[in-house]
């Protein structure tokens, strides 16, 4: 349930969350601290389950006294709302809102590089000097990054999310990933989901169904989610693209994430256009094709 894999690492494995803790400090081992924020991560998922029906219910981004909810619940509304969007609900930002919840706690506890990654939705926290890489997978799924960011506590950034086809959630879309990063991993989350779900123009060739009749328990009942992808043109593709991009596009302007990377099979496109670089193979250096 909690495994110590070294001094600075800690896994939870507790019902739906998979969460690799990362915590260092320049005074201090954070291993206990880390296992004391794996058990209040596992006391919140508690009580989130007492409303589960609420979270999965896009009426309680309405709810008249939100200070009443449950912390988990209380954090996921608010992500949510901060994208701007009344179709997502709830548990859009679950994922992100509990790594927030688990860097932060590790935050008072004194730990001045924190990184929590559920399920691959990252909090990252940095201080002072402190510095980090994330790598950029193509696809949900994929083995290796292509792309890598460099963050800085001076970065701004303190969550990054990717969500697409292949995830643990439905998806509207047909991204193979689009990756957020933005000040808190729940809003990151959130608009990782929105801006996925906006890669989309119809065509026959993708397959879309009601969300309920895949899940009766699904928490978007009536939306059509995408179920399989055929062979599409490059001139679909890069319509699908461009929406998913005039929607991260939105969401940057308006200050709401720090930058967005849309992937959809051969096609990429980021805002902004230097959010990120590409992995240089060793042969790519040694033929002198590694300069971009």
């Amino acid at each position: 349930m909690i495994s110590v894999l070294d001094k600075d690492r800690v896994f939870l494995d507790y019902g739906p969350i998979e969460m690799m803790l990362m915590a260092t400090s320049p005074d201090k081992n954070m291993t206990a601290q880390m296992q004391e924020a794996a058990k209040e991560a596992m006391t919140w998922l508690s009580q989130l389950s007492q409303v589960l029906d609420q979270a999965k219910d896009v009426r309680t981004l309405s709810y008249p006294r939100p200070h009443e909810l449950p912390l988990p619940l209380r954090r996921m509304v608010e992500a949510v709302l901060a994208t701007g969007d009344r179709s997502l609900t709830p548990m859009a930002a679950v994922a992100g809102t509990f790594s927030d919840l688990v860097a932060d706690r590790l935050v008072e506890d004194g730990a001045h590089k924190v990184i929590i990654n559920n399920g691959g939705d990252i909090a990252i926290r940095l201080f002072g000097s402190e510095r980090t890489k994330v790598g950029i997978t193509p696809s949900i799924g994929a083995k290796r990054f292509t792309h890598v960011i460099k963050l800085s506590s001076s970065s701004g950034v303190g969550g990054v999310a990717t969500s697409g086809r292949g995830g643990r959630s439905f998806t509207k879309g047909i991204a193979s990933s689009a990756t957020v990063l933005a000040q808190s991993a729940r809003v990151a989350d959130s608009c990782a989901t929105l801006i996925a779900n906006h890669c989309f123009t119809p065509d026959p060739h993708i397959l879309q169904l009601p969300a309920e009749e895949l899940d009766p328990q699904t928490d978007i009942p009536g939306h059509y989610v995408t179920v399989k992808v055929g062979e599409l043109s490059p001139e679909v593709k890069s319509k699908a693209l461009e929406n998913a991009l005039a929607k991260a596009n939105d969401l940057f302007s308006q200050g709401i994430i720090q930058g967005a990377v849309v992937f959809l099979d051969e096609f990429v496109g980021m805002i902004p256009n230097d959010l990120c670089y590409p992995v240089i193979k060793k042969e790519e250096v040694k033929n002198g094709n590694g300069n971009s």
